[in-house]
């Protein structure tokens, strides 16, 4: 049976970029794994992102080669997934993956029985055989023979993944009482993994951990605890020093790959940036460091000025890189180009700031190259230098103002065009809350734009909302966190304006949410429960882990509790309710990826304390 590259009928940038591959890549659905079953043939299943480095990498040096496309081709059914577009498969497939190998990451590689389990996988596989690891050629012929000659054994070994993903879903959440302990085990974790040198948790590579900073400066505010204040400031002070901050433009790159936050993957999301916004906000209200409400506002700022829409919505990403074989040149400097550009006053010091060698080695790809990172004071500058502060601030910024203006007559990396509606509800509650917290009406507006335009073509009058829309104008239904996240966004603009159409569309969502997304055993399934159930979305998931935006059990279970307030509808606050109670385990098991939840919980004990206690 004959079948063709079906990517031209998406319009995922991702997608669409492989729809000239030689793969004949499907698109996820249930017509998909018929022919799979039709042909008798494994699933090969490419999960990516259009901001994904090695997807990129993968695509061009093994999906493009026409050997392997051509064993692909007739021993294969090849389905490619957008993790933006679809994060409930790429989920649940990275559960898969990871009880097989303990790891999961993009690409996601996995190869299925036809009906769609998993019974091998990994992430990223170069082309040919490398130090002991197999190659993609290798893997595929394999895993082609294996799947036909041991079929049996296969498929009893894809059925007992299965059951086992299915059974820790079902099992691994643990209801129980509310009790200030919840938040006390996500903070002894938070301890725990600190790093008291460079800031942040864990060693390498470092996320931003947003939602967990946001937290501990909460927690450090309500309770006038210093551990948890220095813990915020060493980790905010080191971040906006590093090159995981965009420098020049304002902004944050998606994780730093050392422990230093100095060399960074350099794709920029919307929703990382989104959620920043609000953490150095609370930076900023907990210590009074200018510097912290500095990094806020320029950060709103790059999202406005790159990722905003003509309409006032924003764009999902920047990408890291500009071609094939790139590995962010866009963002990185050799000696000679900025010598090219500054004067000798502007150079000197701007060497010494971002201390510029001649041979950088920081990102190894691109030898000579330097990430822009903060590594003498300005104070330090001019105290060695016998200048003034100010001088040297002046001449600082005169100079970063050229490089950028340089850096952006370059070929620019692309934008994802794609709207999703929960990540532009998590940038309307940070413009909202940069014009509270910085008194700049002009926030206030821009959250207000994108909001009409969320109401307008993502939030349906009966409370129905739509995960996104691709530039060309295709939609996807929402799933929890399109319908959580706006949720909580209206209710932003609610608190701020009292305008009541606002109320009334959130309480329209908040009764969608519960009818479509209820689970029989307390809070809420990641998918609307009368969806598709192709491959593993059979497995119903329900979630309180921040991956690494929040859960969109703990953003509903706030919303719920501030529409009940606002509302004065109990009912409300009783889904909250039983909504926490179902994930009171999980803390203890989870930790720190549990920051939202210790948020609700916080925010819900507080109720009951100022109105039912």
């Amino acid at each position: 049976m004959e079948f063709k590259n079906k990517l031209g009928e998406s319009d995922s940038p991702y997608l669409l970029d492989a729809a000239n591959h030689p793969v004949k890549w499907q698109i996820f659905s249930d017509e998909a794994f018929k022919l799979a079953q039709e042909l008798n043939r494994p699933i090969l299943l490419d999960i990516g992102a259009a901001w994904c480095h090695w997807c990129h990498v993968m695509d061009n040096e093994s999906y493009m080669d026409p050997e392997i496309a051509n064993f692909i081709n007739n021993r294969f059914v090849p389905i490619k997934v957008d993790r933006d577009q679809m994060p409930d498969v790429d989920a649940r497939y990275q559960a898969a993956v990871g009880a097989l190998t303990g790891a999961g990451g993009w690409p996601l590689t996995a190869f299925l029985t036809p009906e769609g389990k998993v019974f091998y996988g990994g992430t990223y596989f170069p082309k040919e055989d490398f130090h002991g690891r197999p190659g993609l050629k290798t893997l595929l012929r394999k895993v082609a023979e294996v799947f036909h000659s041991r079929k049996e054994d296969v498929l009893k070994g894809a059925e007992e993944i299965y059951i086992s993903i299915k059974n820790y879903e079902l099992g691994a959440l643990q209801k129980g009482e509310l009790t200030s302990a919840i938040i006390d085990h996500v903070l002894s974790d938070a301890k725990a993994k600190f790093d008291a040198k460079f800031g942040g948790f864990g060693t390498a590579p470092k996320f931003l951990n947003a939602t967990l900073l946001e937290l501990l400066a909460e927690e450090a505010m309500t309770t006038a605890n210093d551990e948890l204040e220095k813990m915020v400031d060493i980790t905010l002070s080191s971040m906006a020093a590093g090159g995981v901050m965009d420098q020049l433009a304002g902004g944050f790159h998606r994780y730093s790959v050392d422990r230093y936050w100095h060399v960074p993957h350099f794709e920029k999301l919307l929703y990382d940036n989104a959620m920043l916004v609000r953490t150095y906000l609370r930076g900023y209200e907990l210590t009074g460091n200018n510097l912290y409400a500095r990094v806020a506002e320029s950060t709103a700022r790059w999202i406005i000025n790159t990722l905003q829409s003509p309409e006032g919505v924003f764009y999902a990403h920047q990408d890291s890189d500009v071609g094939a074989g790139d590995d962010g040149s866009y963002w990185t400097w050799t000696l000679k180009e900025i010598t090219d550009i500054l004067e000798e006053g502007e150079l000197n010091l701007i060497i010494r700031y971002f201390g510029i060698r001649p041979d950088a080695n920081d990102t190894p790809e691109l030898p000579g190259r330097n990430v822009l990172h903060i590594t003498e004071k300005v104070d330090q500058i001019a105290n060695n230098s016998g200048l003034d502060v100010e001088e040297v601030t002046n001449t600082i910024e005169r100079a970063k103002t050229k490089l950028l203006h340089a850096r952006l007559q370059r070929k620019t990396p692309f934008v994802d065009k794609t709207i999703f509606a929960d990540r532009n509800a998590l940038a309307i509650s940070a413009m909202i809350e940069t014009a509270i917290v910085l008194h700049t009406e002009e926030f206030f507006n821009i959250a207000k734009k994108a909001t009409n335009f969320l109401i307008k073509a993502m939030i349906k009058p009966d409370g129905s909302i739509l995960h996104s829309i691709g530039p060309t104008g295709l939609s996807y239904s929402g799933l929890l966190d399109d319908y959580a996240f706006c949720g909580y966004a209206l209710m932003d603009m609610f608190d701020l304006t009292r305008e009541h159409d606002y109320l009334i569309l959130a309480e329209r969502v908040a009764d969608r949410l519960i009818s479509d997304f209820s689970s029989q055993d307390g809070g809420f399934v990641d998918r609307p429960t009368k969806s598709s159930s192709s491959g593993l979305l059979s497995i119903e998931r329900r979630t309180i882990e921040d991956t690494p935006t929040p859960s969109g059990n703990a953003i509903a279970a706030l919303f719920f509790d501030r529409l009940s307030v606002y509302s004065e509808n109990i009912r409300y606050f009783k889904v909250a309710d039983e909504t926490l109670k179902a994930f009171s385990g999980a803390p203890k098991r989870l930790g720190i990826f549990t920051s939202s939840y210790a948020r609700a919980v916080r925010y819900h004990l507080k109720i009951i304390d100022q109105t039912y206690g």
